[in-house]
């Protein structure tokens, strides 16, 4: 297995038998190392923008600068902005009585990006009185976050969401899904196949890992009464 060198002849036998004993019954501390869940699969999305072709007469696809969304029957966008600055802050796509907020970020060359923000996030819930849990899905690990709230007329409750991040070269797409999607999954929903379809603009600028890609509003975008862009 190693390509040793064979010695004397009446010494490769014992040698070899022992060799192949330790070879295959002793453990290796790498391989402990190993067995933690393996990266998503991008097989079948999110892409980067080397990855899709989009035409640019195509009127479904919908261009934010971070990020291109492929629009569907049913699907309505919304960019919210911040209502001092009025700058994008992110997208959000509604359907089916639930919605997904899409953040893009800049992220190191090697990737691993979503492994190292993970505890940091349920660091957080947890610090807020929240619960987490981490499970697999079909998007790879994710987070189901349940928080307290306080809605408007003063009674107690509960938010719940699952929040996914995808790796992709020198970005980390975060999604966090919220309403009906936000306890429970379903790979078949219009929300969940759009953000397999988006696609990344990362770009050519330099940027410090985690920091967001800019969202931009696109021309003809229509305001909507409250402080977000409906596109």
């Amino acid at each position: 297995m190693f390509g040793r060198r064979k010695k004397d002849h009446d010494e490769t036998a014992a040698e070899a038998a022992e060799t192949e004993t330790e070879v295959t019954d002793a453990p290796h501390e790498d391989d402990e190392q190993a067995s933690g869940p393996a990266p998503y699969d991008r097989s079948k999305g999110p892409w980067d923008a080397s990855e899709r072709e989009i035409p640019e007469d195509d009127p479904t696809f919908v261009d934010v600068g971070a990020l291109i969304v492929q629009g569907r029957v049913g699907l309505d966008l919304q960019i919210p902005t911040d209502p001092e600055t009025g700058v994008a802050t992110s997208v959000v796509a509604l359907a089916e009585e639930s919605a997904v907020e899409l953040r893009a970020f800049a992220a190191p060359r090697g990737g691993g990006l979503w492994d190292e923000i993970r505890p940091e996030i349920i660091a957080e819930v947890e610090r807020v009185g929240g619960k987490v849990e981490e499970v697999d899905s079909t998007f790879g690990r994710e987070l189901r976050v349940v928080v307290p709230v306080q809605a408007s007329d003063g009674r107690q409750g509960v938010q719940e969401s699952r929040i996914i991040g995808v790796d992709g070269p020198r970005w980390l797409l975060r999604a966090t899904f919220m309403g009906k999607l936000g306890s429970t999954s379903d790979p078949e929903s219009i929300l969940e196949q759009a953000v397999r379809d988006v696609v990344v603009v990362r770009g050519s600028t330099p940027m410090p890992p985690r920091e967001q890609i800019p969202v931009v509003v696109p021309a003809g975008a229509v305001r909507a009464e409250q402080p977000t862009t409906e596109v």
